[in-house]
């Protein structure tokens, strides 16, 4: 029933510089701070603008915050929650001009959130980064009930929406972001998977 490898997963990224870039625009959340802070300094004596937008929102606790305002030569807006930067990341991209380039870090949810965004604004590969940091907890979306959980660590879980018992497959949806949970007793009534962690 569950597919081992998870081939639908993205494959990341590791943050470098992009050529031929004329703004950068460098997005991350959490433990992506680090990632952040590594690319500034690969970025040092750069003469172009960059932005920088930081999510507090952690599922890691770790806060990178204080170590990217050292960097005050450049614009940094931070955020409470990823939902909050990621409105602004779009906002950003309402505005920008070709030569716009995207880097990101940060957990899988955020990546995948912040990429249903970019894919709006026809934004090529060569001008997107994405690195993952922090752990690989899931974010789920029902197929009954269209409810997203952030978070998730364990292979069987309740849906806060619908209430169903639901079985995460390891398959991933680049459009919605997310992996699918489907019921868990659908074929037996009753008979339930053993519960695991998921394998992240």
């Amino acid at each position: 029933m569950l597919i081992t490898g998870i081939k639908s997963r993205p494959v990341y990224d590791r943050l470098q510089p992009l050529p031929g870039g004329t703004r950068h625009i460098i997005a991350g959340q959490g433990s992506g701070g680090r990632a952040m802070l590594r690319l500034l300094g690969d970025m040092a004596g750069l003469d172009r603008p960059i932005t920088l937008l930081y999510s507090q929102e952690s599922f890691s606790g770790q806060d990178f915050l204080a170590q990217l305002q050292q960097h005050s030569n450049h614009p940094l807006s931070a955020h409470a929650t990823n939902l909050a930067l990621i409105a602004q990341l779009k906002s950003l991209l309402d505005e920008s001009r070709m030569g716009t380039r995207v880097y990101l870090a940060g957990s899988e949810s955020f990546l995948g959130s912040a990429m249903q965004v970019i894919t709006h604004f026809d934004l090529n590969r060569d001008e997107v980064l994405r690195e993952h940091s922090g752990t690989l907890v899931r974010r789920v979306w029902c197929v009954h009930c269209d409810t997203y959980t952030e978070n998730v660590t364990q292979r069987v879980y309740d849906c806060p929406g619908c209430s169903l018992t639901l079985v995460v497959r390891d398959h991933y949806s680049r459009r919605l972001a997310a992996f699918q949970a489907v019921k868990a007793d659908a074929e037996v009534p009753g008979e339930l998977p053993q519960a695991e962690e998921l394998d992240t």
